[in-house]
């Protein structure tokens, strides 16, 4: 039965044990006895399935809700239209059809009278997008808002003519008509369009100024002056505005998931008209009692780590974590709780300078901050997940040195900074080398943009005496050896041709599906974890530089910087057929391949001979009797008994 009561079991049973005590929390904060918020925010590290922690919730929302309420509306709120189908799948607990607005909130009611309607359903599923749902920057919005807003508004008017024409705005006249003609009212949610007008007349400011601007278009022109153009586009997106909050009731959101939501945090922090309108979704009430309630999911909730040299439009790290928690807290209560917060940090980062001696209040503080944390954000990491506690990681220990060339480096780099009065280098210089190439867009690096076509004398002479601190063009172009100038890099290198990783086309399985068991260890990946951008470029490029220069590029006369380099191993149709297949038909062993083009497969089929060893002779053997031997690519034979005695095949 499509209406049959709902249990939240099934929907749970895949759950990991980490996760379904995270479901747990998570709605005992939500729908709880003891104190619950409104909005609450799952951390999980990425990789730990916070979609289907949402899962979770929303099976036991679903199944608290079940016998109180008409309607149960779950909303899906995420960047773009692509993740929202591939999570709404595994969001949807119930396995039947979702409904994606990917449209503006204005012209919701136009598409939910296409579909069999909300209140057909006991739950749904509804996706929406900030970029368009909420998108109200455009002054006089689109042609079909208008037209909907025509429909509108027709009756409420004492000069019909006038609003048709004032709200056609640029549109061309043939399509304009056509589109007020081609839209009705019929199936449009009557709740929307008795608020909307409502509303519209109840601001009596902007009924006034509805009626004057509707005398100021009595009839139709190719043109319009200023002072017609600017009341009307003003009026226009105010009366949108009117229309996407109304549209609010028709939705009835129960609960709000919010993916990746500090992609669009402006909608829970701005003044805006869209995050107005997004504030108006996170504070639903029904008339029934029930209240929205928001989920929020990210592993990277505000920014990391603010320093001192960034722009001031990149974000605080402090000020976002504070107005985050406000808005987890509500509106009610979130500056209260936030300055609260405020105030035990800093005596918790005072408590910290006085340790020793203030071991127990600094515990006692943190627990007090920690509980206060807990009650709107939950975070799970991998760390904990395993019973080593070691993240499924290990960080081997690596012998870092400094040689004389980073100290000039650092010494060079450091006057220069000082020239053009740029931050300190000394961070950037202990994780990166040739900081003057690698550094993009950073303050030494802008700074030094800036002063490019006119430098001082003393800016000057410190470039030339930095010379020797950047990478040398000719150097690199003849795949001459290049210092890595730098402890880290130098350690790093070590580590990967050390163990000769350039000579793999890939990393090899550490348990092959065939060939030879691997002595010793196997070869695995390095995971490199750095605060800063240049840090990326510089690994990249210096690495694949060395791994050329040792494959022998240089010495085969080729320079770094030609212009027609060799290009890898490639797959294409040339004329409609195969290319490229050649060389790896002869460096990948392939079973498959074994079995479609056997040789001794083809010489039994004839009487044909087979040269070995310079000795012709005849050979032939029944099909039942034929053995794989090439299957491998090794001496022994793959598809015969020999093969499992690890002796040599006989029929080679």
């Amino acid at each position: 039965m499509p209406n049959e009561r709902f249990r939240a079991d099934t929907a749970l049973a895949p759950l990991k044990v980490f996760q379904r005590r995270t479901v747990d929390y998570v709605f005992d904060r939500l729908y709880g006895q003891d104190d619950p918020v409104r909005q609450f925010l799952v951390a999980d590290e990425v990789g730990l399935g916070k979609t289907m922690v949402a899962r979770g919730v929303i099976a036991r929302m679903i199944e608290h809700l079940w016998d109180s309420t008409k309607r149960i509306d779950i909303l899906y709120i995420c960047s773009n239209q692509a993740i929202a189908a591939q999570n709404l799948n595994r969001l949807n607990v119930l396995g039947r059809r979702e409904l994606a607005l990917p449209t503006r909130m204005t012209l919701v009611p136009l598409q939910l009278r296409d579909q069999v309607g909300l209140d057909a359903n006991k739950v749904n599923f509804i996706s929406l997008t900030p970029g368009t749902t909420f998108d109200l920057r455009s002054a006089t919005g689109v042609t079909q808002e208008r037209a909907l807003l025509c429909h509108l508004l027709c009756n409420l008017v004492t000069r019909p003519r006038g609003l048709h024409n004032l709200l056609q705005v640029t549109a061309g006249v043939d399509g304009w008509n056509r589109a007020v003609d081609n839209l009705t009212l019929e199936g449009v949610d009557k709740r929307i369009i008795e608020r909307f007008r409502r509303d519209v007349q109840a601001d009596r400011d902007l009924f006034e100024e509805l009626e004057r601007v509707c005398e100021l278009f009595p009839r139709r022109r190719d043109a319009y002056p200023p002072e017609m153009t600017q009341p009307r586009n003003s009026l226009v997106a105010r009366l949108r505005a009117k229309l996407s909050h109304a549209c609010v009731d028709a939705l009835q959101p129960d609960l709000i998931i919010m993916d990746e939501f500090q992609r669009f945090r402006d909608l829970l922090h701005g003044d805006s008209d869209a995050a107005i309108l997004a504030r108006e979704l996170f504070d639903y009430s029904g008339g029934n009692g029930h209240a929205a309630r928001t989920l929020l999911l990210s592993a990277t909730p505000y920014r990391m780590l603010t320093l001192a040299g960034d722009e001031p439009d990149e974000g605080d790290h402090y000020q976002d974590f504070l107005e985050t928690l406000s808005f987890l807290y509500g509106r009610e209560k979130g500056p209260e709780v936030t300055a609260t917060l405020a105030r035990e940090m800093r005596a918790f980062r005072g408590l910290l300078h006085a340790l020793p001696q203030s071991h127990a209040s600094a515990v006692e503080t943190r627990q007090t901050i920690e509980r206060r944390l807990r009650r709107v954000i939950a975070r799970t990491e991998r760390v904990a997940s395993t019973v080593e506690r070691d993240s499924m990681m290990s960080e081997p220990a690596i012998t870092v040195s400094v040689a004389p060339a980073d100290l000039a480096q650092a010494s060079a780099v450091s006057q220069v900074a000082r020239t053009l009065d740029a931050p300190e280098i000394i961070e950037y210089w202990k994780s990166s080398p040739y900081l003057l190439n690698f550094m993009r867009h950073y303050s030494l690096k802008r700074l030094l943009e800036d002063q490019v076509d006119a430098p001082s004398a003393a800016l000057s002479t410190a470039i030339l005496a930095a010379r020797p601190a950047m990478l040398d063009r000719d150097a690199i172009d003849a795949y001459a050896p290049l210092d890595p100038a730098n402890g880290r890099m130098r350690a790093i290198m070590d580590d990967t041709f050390g163990q000769h990783l350039e000579q793999n086309l890939w990393i090899p399985a550490a348990m092959p599906y065939y060939g030879e068991t691997r002595a010793g260890a196997p070869l695995t990946k390095a995971l490199i974890f750095s605060s800063w951008s240049m840090v990326p470029d510089a690994v990249a490029a210096l690495l694949s530089y060395e791994a050329e220069r040792r494959m022998g590029v240089g010495e085969s006369g080729r320079r770094y910087f030609e212009q027609h380099r060799l290009r890898p191993l490639q797959f294409r149709q040339d004329h409609g057929r195969l290319a490229g297949l050649r060389a790896l038909l002869l460096i990948y062993p392939s079973p498959a391949l074994a079995e479609l083009a056997d040789p001794l497969a083809v010489f039994s089929e004839t009487e044909t001979g087979l040269v070995a060893g310079g000795n012709a002779r005849r050979y032939r053997r029944p099909p039942q009797a034929r053995a794989r031997c090439f299957a491998g690519g090794s001496g022994i034979a793959s598809g015969c008994e020999q093969r499992r005695v690890g002796r040599p095949c006989r029929d080679r």
